[in-house]
């Protein structure tokens, strides 16, 4: 069960993640009139490729500078010094400039640091970890942060009476943006209703996910899209169908689920390992290289952790179901 566990985890991290990033694309929007990018290839002051989980633009107005800045999200303070290295590393090629802003030249450029913001947002509860943690991991590897850094944190309230909102809090450091700086400091609240359109329209990132979790999505939002119509009086009985289907058809219809700014990041690589995985867990077979037909029902609850569950039991990695 362990096992289990773990991939459990690694899933719960990466919804986070998703919801971080449209909480974020949120707050920077209604504050700073920003624009959001997730995932984009950027270049640092050493020349060194990097892919931050997002950057965040706002043009300026008259007589005003323009606002900018790289996000990170972090579920959960690493566990372990090799991962706080990678960590701290991030941090140090975010600093000074950094080229491949949506706005065209590089910001910063002379590496002095101070153009632009770094942000790390993380799981609220976590965010004390981060506050003492990553300056205290900063100072031990002799990192000198020029760039303003902050560090926010992320909860999603769900009450028994129906209400669901998301809490953002600067809980460390400075926002340069001064009305962001202000809100988020005191606490800004989004309504979760307000965003059911971009969360459900968004499940993935630029960072490969657990694959129970890419199958789980597959099944619940891929695969209706391809059954046929005479079947799906039959799925509403309980009844399993056959569905089937290719990789290709299917990685075009899960590439929709992708951030807007990042169309491009689900690779096709996930999607056929899902499948493989499918038939060998005996919910699929392979019907050509690339073709599989399903076992398709639509009864299936907690989608996610059932696969994880049974992806782990059927690989010997868990004690049972």
């Amino acid at each position: 069960m362990a096992n289990v566990d773990a991939v459990s985890a690694e899933i719960l991290a990466y919804k986070f993640t998703v919801e971080a990033i449209v909480c974020v694309k949120s707050a920077f929007k209604d504050l700073a009139g920003a624009r959001v990018r997730q995932g984009p290839r950027m270049r640092s002051a050493d020349g060194t490729t990097v892919t931050p989980d997002m950057t965040i633009e706002a043009a300026g107005g008259r007589g005003r500078t323009g606002y900018r800045a790289v996000g990170e999200i972090k579920p959960s303070f690493p566990k372990y010094r090799a991962a706080v290295d990678q960590m701290v590393g991030q941090v140090r090629h975010y600093d000074g400039g950094l080229a491949g802003w949506e706005g065209g030249a590089p910001h910063g450029g002379s590496g002095r640091g101070g153009d632009h913001d770094i942000i790390i947002a993380v799981r609220a509860e976590h965010a004390p970890d981060f506050a003492v943690g990553l300056p205290a991991a900063l100072k031990e590897r002799g990192a000198e942060v020029k760039s303003p850094l902050s560090i926010i944190g992320i909860v999603r309230n769900k009450t028994g009476s129906g209400a669901d909102w998301f809490s953002l809090k600067k809980l460390f450091g400075t926002i340069s943006h001064k009305k962001a700086n202000g809100a988020l400091g005191s606490g800004w609240t989004i309504d979760a209703a307000s965003l059911t359109n971009e969360l459900n329209g968004t499940r993935f990132y630029d960072s490969r996910p657990p694959l129970p979790y890419v199958m789980s999505m597959l099944w619940a939002h891929v695969f209706p899209n391809l059954v046929h119509a005479k079947k799906l009086r039959r799925l509403r009985t309980g009844v399993k169908v056959h569905v089937d289907v290719e990789v290709g058809r299917v990685h075009h219809l899960a590439a929709g689920l992708a951030p807007s700014s990042n169309p491009g990041c689900v690779k096709r690589a996930w999607i056929k390992d899902s499948m493989e995985e499918f038939a060998r867990i005996g919910l699929a077979e392979r019907t050509g290289s690339d073709k599989y037909r399903i076992r398709y029902s639509t009864h299936e609850s907690q989608l996610t952790e059932c696969f994880a569950r049974v992806t782990a039991t059927k690989a010997g990695r868990s004690d049972g179901p």
